[in-house]
């Protein structure tokens, strides 16, 4: 994703050269703009030391169960949470973003992992699927007592685990009712605190979570079948159009623009993967949808909306094929073709700077 300094600085370029900005005022706009904080190799190397340092000490703890006594267990556990807790907020305290990042984000690791570890230690009989969601709803205390996007990323990832931890969700699995699930609840807010931490991680996160968790969530209300795709990707649509029209003021937008597009392309394209009777209605609408949407996507220059709709279009292709019965050679030429779109738009994509 393109940082809002860069936009800027070719929009000034671009007004400049129209006539609508004088060219002495270039520079001072640009400085009155921060520059965006990055990760250098050394700060990337520590986070990465001390991730494995935590992963190390939860192997020792496992590696050395037996020959360590039980409360011993319990407070080298309980001893290793508080100091990552505690280095978390001594780092947050002094305003040092990264290391509260790191240790929170470590706290949250370790937290899990203290779960099942103390399950063992006092042979109290585990749900895992409580266990995630467990371990999810502490990191998101976590981050939001430390405002690490880090933590609240893992908390997103433990809950969508959570959910799908035993197939839970699906009854032809478990011969229950479908349930509603946490990853939706998980997307909504991971998404609002993308917004007001312009957090691209946590976007990504909440894109995940919400492409994922909106199928149980519809299910556990009884549609039908395909009543609740449709109704999914139309929620999807109505979810990109919004995140497109904030796109130039909100930053983590355009991920999440992206990611909208991908569930209405996912849920429109699967609304009729359940009727094998023949139906070139879907397939054809499939195919106009997919073009529209590579047509928005060059029109905002937006790389990943294009090349979501250029992979629509190929899968749109092979369900009309399907549908027709046609063979594999009047196939492989059909795949020929799209393989020869495929590469003129990575062409013009290149061209355009990856826009």
């Amino acid at each position: 994703m393109a940082s809002y300094r860069r936009r800027l600085e070719r929009d000034l370029d671009a007004w400049i050269a129209d006539g609508h900005v004088p060219a002495a005022s270039r520079q001072p706009i640009l400085a009155s703009v921060p520059d965006e904080r990055r990760l250098d190799a050394s700060t990337a190397l520590a986070a990465i030391g001390a991730f494995l340092a935590g992963a190390a000490v939860i192997a020792f703890i496992a590696a050395n169960w037996g020959e360590i006594p039980r409360l011993g267990r319990f407070g080298l556990v309980l001893l290793v949470f508080l100091a990552a807790a505690g280095g978390g907020a001594w780092a947050a305290g002094r305003d040092k973003r990264v290391a509260t990042e790191v240790f929170l984000a470590v706290a949250a690791m370790v937290f899990a992992a203290a779960i099942g570890l103390t399950g063992q230690i006092f042979d109290i009989a585990g749900d895992p699927q409580a266990a995630l969601r467990g371990a999810g709803l502490a990191a998101a205390l976590l981050a939001l007592a430390g405002r690490s996007t880090w933590a609240a990323t893992a908390a997103v990832a433990f809950i969508i685990a959570g959910d799908f931890s035993d197939l839970g969700l699906d009854p032809s699995f478990t011969g229950g009712e479908p349930e509603l699930g946490w990853s939706l609840f998980a997307a909504l807010a991971a998404g609002t605190l993308a917004v007001r931490w312009r957090s691209a991680p946590l976007a990504h996160a909440a894109g995940l979570a919400g492409l994922i968790g909106l199928f149980p969530a519809l299910d556990a209300l009884g549609a039908p079948d395909q009543a609740m795709l449709f109704a999914g990707s139309l929620l999807f649509a109505i979810a990109a159009a919004g995140a497109r029209q904030f796109r130039d003021r909100v930053d983590v937008a355009t991920l999440l623009y992206g990611w909208f597009t991908a569930g209405l392309l996912s849920y429109f394209g699967l609304s009729s993967f359940g009727d094998y009777r023949f139906n070139i209605v879907h397939p054809m609408a499939w195919l106009a949808l997919s073009g529209a949407i590579v047509a928005l996507g060059r029109h905002d220059r937006h790389a990943a909306v294009t090349t979501l709709g250029v992979l629509s279009l190929f899968a749109a292709a092979a369900r009309l094929l399907f549908d027709l019965g046609f063979g594999l050679l009047v196939s492989a030429g059909v795949f020929a073709a799209c393989a020869v779109v495929a590469l003129v738009v990575a062409v013009l994509l290149r061209r355009g700077g990856g826009r």
